[in-house]
């Protein structure tokens, strides 16, 4: 008879506990369940008669520029490096000007924000200074009526 040579934890590794079993079969279930959905779905789909014309033409269209793009691969590799290139050099254009366009839109509103803060505060002055004149004119007007008064009171 043969003993084991495993220490307890190596047992435990080679074990596999019921918990971790159960889970390999759910989401073995979950996965089978998804395809078995999609597969069922698409067939339910595909009775309507508009439905399966426009599979067949998608997939006729994807077909044809699949075949295209590979003979192009094929034929001249090149040409796909150039538009690759090509389009990243004209995304790359088109994002930094986007980003020059957004320093100049912040600048200006930090200029609006900045002319409405002096803005604010001259006609905080402004506030104050027709306060002053029209304490002064009520003032005047107070000792122009005293004094109007003091005259009628002499006669």
């Amino acid at each position: 008879m043969t003993q084991s040579v495993y220490t307890p934890e190596q047992q435990k590794v080679n074990q596999t506990t019921p918990v971790s079993m159960n889970k390999k079969k759910e989401g073995s279930f979950l996965w089978k369940g998804i395809l078995i959905g999609a597969v069922v779905g698409g067939m339910a789909a595909l009775i309507d008669k508009n439905t399966r014309k426009n599979v067949q033409t998608r997939s006729a269209k994807i077909k044809d520029q699949t075949s295209s793009l590979y003979r192009t691969v094929r034929e001249d590799p090149s040409v796909i490096m150039e538009t690759v290139k090509h389009t990243m050099d004209t995304t790359s254009k088109a994002l930094n000007d986007l980003s020059r366009e957004v320093r100049d839109v912040i600048q200006k509103v930090d200029e609006v924000r900045q002319h409405s803060v002096e803005t604010y505060s001259s006609m905080k002055e402004v506030g104050g200074e027709l306060k002053d004149v029209s304490g002064k004119v009520r003032d005047a007007g107070k000792e122009l009526t005293d004094i109007h008064d003091h005259e009628d009171n002499k006669y």
